[in-house]
């Protein structure tokens, strides 16, 4: 996963911790216990939420990512553990789990269940999970999709993305950074999407029930057929 290691250092710069995402991470999480964050990138949210009433482990398979999070949040706990080894973690230790910004299509199909009960072992009764992917509803139907430009003033970068060769469960993520001069990386990793059906059949009523499922972090209501986000927000039964 080269793309993430080269991306490290410039990621909080692309994607820094908005207002709406903190007041959502306040407002739907446990105020205190144990939290992981699985994908948890350079440990921003971690970072944010890691206090005494609440310790936080982030996890993320790439030795850039984690190393970039240990030297910026030493007040929350970091590993280097990807997604289909979470049943390594203690069960009924943490009172929620988050896996934010499109981490979990990263994951293949055939790994998804058993990954999402590991997620409800490990959390206690009541448990919050809370996972944020793209709308894929609308997406998995087209060829290709290419998301806006995001540019960064400050330093004149800019961040392009786009799926590429799209077919059910599974697409090319094409990203590239650049500055005014050169790239300074490109990149390309197989995802696996599924549509927001799909993940709702995935949380069984005997083991979840569905507090929310948002277009964004604003609490925008849901529409499957917009190029938006998709918020789920659950409790374990």
């Amino acid at each position: 996963m080269a793309f993430y290691t080269d991306f490290a250092g410039h990621y909080d710069e692309v994607f820094p911790l908005r207002g709406d995402l903190l007041k959502f991470l306040d407002r739907e999480l446990p105020p205190d216990g144990r939290l992981l964050d699985v994908g948890c990138g350079t440990g921003a949210c971690c970072g944010y939420l890691a206090n005494p009433r609440r310790s936080c482990l982030g996890i993320d398979l790439d030795p850039g990512m984690i190393a970039q999070a240990e030297s910026r949040h030493p007040g929350a706990e970091f590993r280097i553990l990807g997604m289909q080894e979470i049943g390594l973690l203690p069960a009924g230790e943490f009172t929620s789990v988050i896996c934010l910004g499109n981490v979990l299509p990263h994951l293949p199909l055939e790994s998804l269940p058993g990954f999402l009960s590991a997620v409800h072992r490990l959390l206690q009764p009541g448990g919050a999970w809370v996972f944020q992917t793209v709308n894929f509803d609308p997406v998995l139907g087209r060829r290709a999709h290419v998301f806006p430009v995001i540019r960064v003033p400050e330093t004149s970068l800019t961040f392009h993305r786009a799926y590429e060769n799209i077919t059910p469960g599974r697409l090319e993520f094409v990203t590239a950074l650049t500055d005014p001069d050169r790239a300074i990386f490109r990149g390309r990793e197989t995802m696996f999407p599924l549509t927001s059906p799909s993940y709702r059949s995935l949380h069984p009523a005997d083991r979840w029930t569905l507090i929310r499922h948002d277009a964004d972090f604003n609490g925008r209501p849901f529409d499957p057929e917009s190029d938006s986000g998709s918020v789920w927000i659950w409790r374990k039964r």
